[in-house]
Order: C-alpha cells, then sequence, then structure tokens
C-alpha cells in the first residue's frame, strides 16, 4: 500500500495480536465489559456489510462503544500506550461506502452510538445540541414529543447519525439539505485527550455556540469534516422553521434530450431562489432489447425499473414558507416548466405541521419524515442479499454533463454486467452523482466486479476533471490519488497537520487517503 505522495506505508502495530489483546484488556476494565464487542458479540456489525464471503480486507479487531466524552479519552489514551489505531464511526450504517469498516485492519472500531443524547432543542433559534449516536428518527421523534416548530432535513435512509452524515458532508433534500452546513459548533477529543470546542464554544458558558459559526481566529470546524484529526462528540445542528405549507412533487421529461433544458431550469430557479433545498434527478433508461439476457439473481435492468421513478427524466423539487411565498414560487415554476415540450409538473401540497400518517410515503423524505422505504423497496426486488456501493462524484450543473455521466456509468456497468440507478443531486452550482452501483453481496465475484467498476469509473471521470465527493472505504487511496495538483500538495499538507495534531498516527489510518507523513 502507497499513501499519495507515492511513499510506501509502513505495518501498523495494531496488527500485534498481543498489542490488541492488551488494549482490549485495558478497555474492558475501564470502560466495563459491555462497551467491548467481538467476534459472536456483535463485530459483524462493523464489518462491511457488502464485503462478501471469505473477506481479508478492512477487517476490525474488536469495537469498543464508550459512552460519554471521559470514555473516548480513555479509549484513545489506552489505544496510544498499546499502540493500537482506532477507526472511528457514529452509527456506521452508510453501507455504499463501506459502513464501519476500517481502512487498515486489526484496529479498534471506536462506534459512538452509545453517546445518543439530545442535549438541547432550541426551538426560538431552529437548533439542537446532539451526540454522534443521535439518529435522524431519534431527533425527528424528540421533536414531534415536544410539538417543536421544526423541520428537519433527512436523507434517503434516516437510521444513521445526524452528525456522522454531516461529517461526511452527506445531503438531505429540503431547505436545509447540504448537513455539512447545518453543523455549527463542534466539541472534540483531540489524539492526545484534550478537549476543545470551536466557534463560540470555546467561551466558557457561551449561548451561542450552537447560533453562531465562527469565533475569534481560525474556523476548524471543516478541519474535522472527512478526515481523521479529532473524535466529534457533541456538535449543534441547524433545522429549519416549520414552514406555514409545503408542496412537493416531480417534473416529468420523456425525451432524451430534455435533461438540457430542465437542468438550465432547475439551475435559474435555484439561483434565483425560487426552487429551495437540493433537488434530485433521477434518469431512466429505455428499454433495449436482449439488455437483461445474461442477468443473474434477479439483477436486471427490467427489475430495476421496477424502483425507478416513471419518464426518461424525474426531478423531485419542494417548495417551502408561508403559503403566500409558496404560491409565488410555485407559479414561477409552472411557468418555468412550461417552456419545456412535453413536460410534466405534479406537485402535492401539505401544511407544515402534517402529521406523517397524512404525508403520503413518496413524500416522506421531502416532508423532513426519516424512513427506510428507498431499502425496503430495494430488498423487495432484488433480495435480502442485496448490496450496494456508490458511485459520487461532482459535476458541473448542465444537462450536457448529466449526459456525459449516465452515458460512462451506464457503459462502465454494462462492461461488468451489473446495474444500478444513476441520479443527480442539484446543489446549486454544481451537480453531484448519486449512483448506486448494485449487486449480490453473497457472491465475492459480484462484489469484486463491483469494486472494479466503481474504480473505472473514477478514473474515467478524473479525465474530466472531476473526482468524488465520498468513496467507499476500499477506494478511498485510489480517489484521493485523483487530487493530482502540484504533485499532491493538498494531501502532502493533509499528512503534515496529521502529524501535527496526532503524530502517533492512531486515529483513524487512512481515513479519505490521509495517512500520516511518517508513512511517506
Amino acid at each position: 500500500m502507497t499513501n499519495q505522495a507515492g511513499g510506501q506505508l509502513a505495518e501498523s502495530p495494531a496488527l500485534d495480536p498481543r498489542r490488541l489483546a492488551a488494549a482490549r484488556e485495558r478497555l474492558a476494565r475501564e470502560l466495563g465489559a459491555d462497551a467491548i464487542l467481538e467476534t459472536g458479540s456483535g463485530l459483524h456489525e462493523f464489518h462491511d456489510p457488502f464485503e462478501g464471503p471469505g473477506a481479508t480486507s478492512h477487517q476490525p479487531g474488536f469495537a469498543v462503544q464508550p459512552a460519554s466524552v471521559e470514555q473516548v479519552q480513555a479509549t484513545l489514551r489506552i489505544a496510544a500506550e498499546a499502540g493500537v489505531h482506532v477507526w472511528t464511526s457514529s452509527m456506521g450504517r452508510n453501507f455504499g461506502y463501506g459502513g464501519a469498516a476500517p481502512a487498515v485492519n486489526g484496529g479498534v472500531v471506536l462506534n459512538l452510538r452509545r453517546m445518543n443524547r439530545i442535549l438541547d432543542i432550541d426551538a426560538d433559534n431552529g437548533c439542537a445540541l446532539i451526540e454522534p449516536g443521535v439518529t435522524f428518527f431519534q431527533l425527528y421523534e424528540a421533536l414531534r414529543a415536544q410539538d417543536a416548530p421544526l423541520m428537519m432535513s433527512v436523507p434517503d435512509l434516516g437510521w444513521g447519525s445526524m452528525i456522522g452524515n454531516a461529517l461526511e458532508h452527506g445531503y438531505g433534500y429540503n431547505v436545509l439539505g447540504d448537513h455539512g452546513s447545518s453543523l455549527c459548533g463542534l466539541e472534540v477529543v483531540m489524539a492526545d485527550g484534550t478537549l476543545i470546542r470551536t466557534g463560540q464554544g470555546a467561551i466558557a458558558g457561551s449561548e451561542l455556540w450552537t447560533r453562531h459559526k465562527r469565533g475569534f481566529g481560525p474556523a476548524l470546524d471543516d478541519l474535522f469534516k472527512q478526515s481523521n484529526f479529532g473524535v466529534v462528540t457533541k456538535a449543534g445542528y441547524w433545522l429549519m422553521p416549520r414552514p406555514e405549507e409545503f408542496a412537493t412533487g416531480t417534473i416529468r421529461c420523456e425525451g432524451e434530450a430534455d435533461i438540457v433544458p430542465l437542468v438550465a431550469m432547475l439551475r435559474r430557479l435555484m439561483l434565483d431562489g425560487v426552487l429551495q433545498g437540493i433537488p434530485m434527478i433521477v434518469g431512466t433508461p429505455p428499454e433495449r432489447e436482449g439488455e437483461d439476457a445474461d442477468a443473474a439473481g434477479g439483477f436486471s435492468m427490467a427489475n430495476l425499473r421496477q424502483v425507478l421513478r416513471p419518464g426518461r427524466w424525474n426531478a423531485r423539487i419542494g417548495l417551502y414558507g408561508p403559503a403566500a411565498m409558496v404560491a409565488a414560487r410555485r407559479a414561477i415554476l409552472t411557468a418555468a416548466v412550461a417552456e419545456i415540450p412535453g413536460a410534466e409538473l405534479e406537485l402535492r401540497t401539505y401544511p407544515g405541521d402534517v402529521a406523517p400518517e397524512a404525508v403520503e410515503p413518496r413524500d416522506f423524505i421531502s416532508a423532513g419524515i426519516p424512513n427506510m422505504l428507498l431499502q425496503d423497496r430495494l430488498k423487495g426486488v432484488f433480495g435480502p442479499g442485496l448490496g450496494h456501493m456508490d458511485f459520487s462524484p461532482v459535476l458541473p450543473f448542465t444537462g450536457e454533463a448529466a449526459l456525459r455521466a449516465e452515458a460512462l456509468v451506464r457503459e462502465v456497468l454494462g462492461k461488468h454486467g451489473l446495474i444500478g440507478p444513476f441520479g443527480l443531486l442539484l446543489t446549486g452550482r454544481s451537480m453531484v452523482s448519486a449512483s448506486m452501483i448494485l449487486f449480490d453481496a453473497t457472491d465475492s465475484a459480484r462484489v469484486a466486479a463491483a469494486r472494479a467498476a466503481v474504480r473505472e469509473l473514477y478514473d474515467r471521470a478524473a479525465e474530466w476533471g472531476c473526482t468524488g465527493y465520498r468513496a467507499h472505504v476500499s477506494l478511498v487511496d485510489h480517489v484521493a490519488g485523483k487530487l493530482d495538483f502540484n504533485d499532491h500538495a493538498l494531501h502532502k499538507v493533509y499528512a503534515r497537520i496529521k502529524d501535527a495534531l496526532d503524530p502517533a498516527g492512531i486515529l483513524s489510518p487512512g481515513n479519505h487517503g490521509i495517512w500520516p507523513g511518517r508513512a511517506a
């Protein structure tokens, strides 16, 4: 294995089973035996859930689940003294990127699920203070129990950590759909056990920690997103005021070339502030004769179409606010859609305080209601052995880029005998491809094919000057290697920061391709 500067990485001392055993014994004594998970006691949850049979890479030694900041500090102290590394996860449920599986074998998964307190909900200022084990489901139920006049932004699956999703630059779909930007004020345990609070939290007793993002001096919050420089143990999280009403639905286009005017129209309306949040476009390719002739195990385009949206292109959108503003936005949107021949606009309107049982399930996401419908639908069609791996490059905000990206995905997946939906998240001035590569996770050959396909997709996207905003744990070095400006200068700076903040390299080595400089 090499790092991004081309150097050979040192073997991790955590691979020494004696050191690992010593760390496990000490952690069990200090945190309690119930904080330790080993083979046969739940450790399977901290492997890549789609690694396939006989996997030998990304294997955890054991998992530890601290219940407090003090226990996180104790875990890092013991790990450093024992000479083992830890791999931090919040819930560890973003399966398309490897779940909680570590980049390097043999380490300790530091899982924060037991730190799941909602410490404060500030309804007046639209924010909450939470721990990393708090899921989208959990906060949603707390808001309902208090009848707090707030609306959440939720991703496609609601079982994950809110902080973990935001630290990974995750997305939802309504007004505050850029979840990384919703964080305001972090509490972080550094590798040496030092506890810091960013922004206004650096002032003891500040009431503004979760309300004002910056403090005096450099804003460090982004340093702890998609990195391995510290362990986030609390965070402020912004929520949107519950609107008087909202309208959600789809724009449906049937022509192949309709994506060009559709994207141009959506970009204009987003920049004008008419459309809010993060619209999503899904492409459903037309049927082709013989396309499923070699499909195995039900992984066919015909079956995939059962879970895709109708129309060649289907854009999910939302409008939020006072009823008069929603009506005004709707009128502008209706006129804009009418300019695309054949395009159909379908909208449903709800009061902002609508009960979940009164919302059509297809509108749960736009309504900020956490759910698991996507997983249920996919498994209902493809069976319990379904695995997926995500390809998520950042693209220019043009219809031409959308066509090129979809053609690439179809070409490469066809070459490897794979299928998957092609989607686009529209972020205002760019797009993020959201392509799920589907495969039979019980078949090691299909797992290998998926990884090879995604690797090839990132290679091809890099030829356009595009790379991923996230990557599966098995591909983090490969994707990081695409950031080649000035001889990989950025990752060399990351390594220098890593050496300064974590000189022993114990925190999540290899996370997002960031390795200690000593390994170069």
